[in-house]
């Protein structure tokens, strides 16, 4: 039940990934000319802060779904029932913050009368007061979605979130028909929150039976929650700080149009992760248990390497494509003056690869209640990376930049981390190294032999382009199939077809 529950689940993941990633090819161009360049940067910005605003979740989300999977594997509904209530009253306070921080902020819109005109910043206010309510009035329901996603209803989940991913743009689309612009992408959001928020809780409480208690929880039990959150939510500033700064200092020393080439290189990053983490965001329950159970160091290996595997061969596809496509694929997509973008996207990409391989190591971490020292790490390497980017930007440009993200990437998220997972968690690194370097040569073959094909052709149009790219993914799948996977990632492909092609074999 667990098994096909977590394998069904990382399909249909990848099929939601699939089809966000598609969408925005086609829903966005309609977009940007219903909604028009002016307010669609002002929806950006609206975006942008509410980014910041939400971090005054103070890292809560990374503990429900570790907690209740606790109680669970423990057999103890009402305590895990308990914690659900006591989640619930954690949000509520951080909703009456998020309400003052939004409505403080919208109060004084007026820090950006310098670029924008008065129309604009009562738009820019509204913008920002609907997604304050938004986000504050969902917040506390979140909390059930959790409940799901820890009782490793992955089917469910997935499914919801699929539905969610296409009627998305279609609703907004329709309201901005209906001439509601920026506005209407709220009025999408909020409705759509409703709906997603509402089947969550009906799921919760009909079909998992589970009704969140708000009576006293075991003692100390907040202080340990505050405890393991704060270290997540160092992590989220970090996270905003690392990926952020460098287009701030670019800006400052620059101007905007580095900035904006800088933007297109590292946006990459985005797809690349959301590949990766579509499975090993599904095992935080699994790996939860285990630790609950004192699973021995072995096993903890055995499921780092099972799901590194898998995402190696995801990541390590899209990686070599981007290697021999990304120059072309930015020249259409992004268009003429855009060229050092492709050494950006590689400089910060290919770093993020490794750790993205291992963050099944980093939900180890957080089920072992040992995350503490990875966040430090980041925070550590988050400040190299500012003092480097200040130091090169001048005379390097945006490689400059892209060079000091990638150094201190590999320095704390690789070498340090590395030795950490082996030194005090167990993990046998040598053994997963081992198991990726096998892999690693239709990779590096197919990723330098086209970058040297395609250098040589001139790529003018999308059908060509595309025609070339199904020529590179059908050389590729097969030699990925035969020289990269084991026989158990084999089953896993050929298993689905052989039960496929006799469905169709018996309907004839």
């Amino acid at each position: 039940m667990k098994h096909n529950q977590l394998k069904t689940g990382a399909v249909i993941s990848y099929l939601n990934l699939l089809i966000g990633n598609i969408i925005p090819f086609i829903y966005t161009p309609i977009m940007l000319r219903l909604l028009g360049q002016a307010e669609y940067g002002l929806y950006g910005i609206a975006q942008s802060i509410m980014g910041y605003i939400g971090l005054l979740n103070f890292g809560i989300g990374g503990a429900i779904v570790r907690y209740l999977a606790k109680y669970r594997a423990e057999g103890n509904k009402k305590q895990e029932e308990r914690v659900a209530g006591l989640f619930i009253k954690i949000y509520s306070v951080i909703c009456c913050l998020i309400l003052v921080a939004g409505f403080l902020f919208a109060a004084n819109i007026q820090i950006y009368s310098r670029s924008l005109t008065n129309s604009e910043l009562e738009t820019l206010r509204k913008l920002v007061t609907l997604m304050t309510l938004n986000t504050a009035v969902f917040l506390p329901f979140s909390v059930f979605s959790s409940i799901v996603l820890a009782h490793e209803r992955y089917i469910f989940n997935k499914l919801v979130g699929l539905l969610s991913g296409i009627v998305a743009p279609l609703l907004n689309l329709a309201l901005l028909y209906c001439g509601f612009g920026s506005v209407g992408l709220v009025v999408s959001s909020t409705v759509l929150n409703f709906a997603t928020y509402s089947i969550y809780t009906v799921y919760a409480v009909k079909k998992l039976q589970i009704r969140p208690r708000f009576g006293k929880t075991e003692p100390g039990i907040l202080w340990e929650i505050l405890g393991f959150s704060s270290f997540v939510f160092l992590a989220s500033i970090v996270d905003v700080l690392y990926w952020s700064t460098d287009k701030l200092i670019i800006g400052w020393a620059i101007g905007s149009v580095a900035t904006a080439v800088y933007n297109i290189g590292a946006s990459f990053n985005t797809y690349v992760t959301s590949l990766s983490t579509a499975i090993s965001g599904l095992l935080v329950p699994r790996l939860t248990e285990m630790a609950v159970k004192d699973a021995s160091e072995e096993q903890f290996t055995a499921i780092f390497i099972k799901v590194g595997r898998l995402q190696f061969i995801f990541v390590s596809f899209i990686v070599s494509a981007f290697v021999a496509f990304g120059r072309q694929f930015i020249a259409l997509w992004a268009g003429a003056g855009y060229e050092k973008s492709y050494y950006v996207a590689l400089l910060t990409m290919i770093p993020v690869t490794i750790p993205l391989i291992q963050n099944t190591g980093l939900n180890i971490l957080y089920a072992l209640n040992k995350h503490k020292f990875r966040s430090i790490v980041y925070a550590c390497i988050a400040v190299l990376n500012v003092g480097l980017t200040v130091w090169w930007v001048d005379d390097y440009g945006i490689i400059g930049a892209a060079m000091a993200t990638c150094i201190a990437y590999v320095l704390g998220n690789i070498l340090i981390i590395n030795w950490y997972y082996y030194k005090y968690i167990g993990l046998d690194i040598p053994l997963f190294w081992r198991n990726i370097l096998k892999m690693s040569p239709v990779m590096l073959i197919m990723g330098t032999t086209w970058w040297l094909i395609l250098d040589q052709i001139h790529i003018n149009s999308w059908l060509v382009f595309f025609a070339l790219a199904t020529v590179y993914t059908i050389m590729y799948l097969p030699l990925a199939y035969r020289f990269m996977m084991n026989q158990y990632e084999r089953d896993m492909v050929m298993v689905p077809v052989q039960k496929i092609l006799r469905k169709l074999h018996l309907m004839r």
